[in-house]
């Protein structure tokens, strides 16, 4: 009995080895995840900042093409005001692609922190495991050590 009980524990003892893995596995899976989703987001902030820029163009365009004055001022206050129509559908456009990464940088995150709680939770049933095989060793050693007091 004492040497099935070495054994339960040892088995024990692998699985709480093998779940400590995964768990390690899972959470090298999340920082992989988390810093593809910080990397996103720094790309995220530069075309932000890229359409902000686009959209002060724009505005200086505009004031440009309200304070022309003279015989061609018409033609090219036209020409500065389609030039800001573009500027501001390029940054509309940016801050249109900024919505979709940051929707796929959600996701990684929240992959992430589901494989971080499964870690979390393989950690608690290796303990437990661990646990387990501790009893077990104890029990075994009890059993021994009455089989040694009988003889």
């Amino acid at each position: 009995m004492a040497d099935e009980r070495d054994a339960i524990a040892d088995a024990r003892d692998r699985a709480a080895d093998d779940r400590d893995r995964i768990a390690d596995e899972r959470d090298a899976a999340a920082d992989r995840r988390d810093a593809a989703a910080d990397a996103r987001d720094a790309r995220v902030r530069r075309l932000i900042h890229a359409a902000d820029e686009r959209d002060q163009q724009a505005e200086r365009r505009d004031r440009d093409a309200e304070a022309r004055t003279g015989e061609h001022s018409h033609a090219q206050s036209a020409i500065d005001r389609a030039h800001a129509g573009r500027d501001r559908d390029a940054a509309a456009s940016d801050r249109a692609d900024f919505l979709d990464r940051t929707d796929r940088s959600a996701v990684n995150r929240d992959e992430a922190a589901d494989d971080r709680f499964d870690a979390a939770v393989d950690r608690l049933n290796a303990d437990d495991d661990r646990q387990v095989a501790k009893d077990a060793r104890e029990a075994a050693a009890a059993e021994r050590e009455l089989h040694t007091e009988e003889s």
